[in-house]
C-alpha cells in the first residue's frame, strides 16, 4: 500500500501546484501573438515571486527581442508588480525539452520546423 496523494479533481485540488498552474496560464495568455519567430520553444520557470520567460531560439533578431520583452511586460501586467517578471534567452540549432527542466513549456516548434 502507498501514502501516495490522489490527483486533483475539480471539487478537491489537495496538492496540486496551483500558483505554477496559474503562472503557466497567464504566460500562456501573455504569449498570444507574440511567440518570436525564430523561438524553438517558450516557457516560464517559477520560484516564488520570481518568474523567468524562457526562449530558445534559432537565431535572436530585434523583432525576437522585442516579442520577449512585450510578453514579460504582459505577464507582469496579469500577475501584478509584486512578481519579478524577467526573460532569458538561450541559442540552440533545435528544442531542448526534458523532463528535468525548471521551466514549464508552453510552445515548441514542430521538428519539421525546427
Amino acid at each position: 500500500m502507498t501514502n501516495a496523494m490522489p490527483p486533483p479533481t475539480p471539487e478537491d485540488l489537495g496538492a496540486a501546484p496551483l500558483w505554477e498552474n496559474y503562472i503557466i496560464a497567464q504566460a500562456t495568455q501573455a504569449s498570444l501573438g507574440l511567440i518570436p519567430r525564430n523561438a524553438l520553444a517558450l516557457g516560464v520557470t517559477v520560484d516564488g515571486l520570481d518568474v523567468t520567460v524562457t526562449c530558445q531560439l534559432q537565431a535572436i533578431t530585434r523583432a525576437d527581442k522585442e516579442d520577449l520583452r512585450e510578453i514579460a511586460q504582459e505577464l507582469t501586467l496579469l500577475l501584478g508588480a509584486h512578481v519579478n517578471v524577467t526573460s532569458a534567452h538561450h541559442i540552440l540549432e533545435s528544442p531542448v525539452i526534458t523532463p528535468h527542466d525548471a521551466a514549464s513549456w508552453i510552445f515548441v516548434a514542430r521538428a519539421d520546423a525546427a
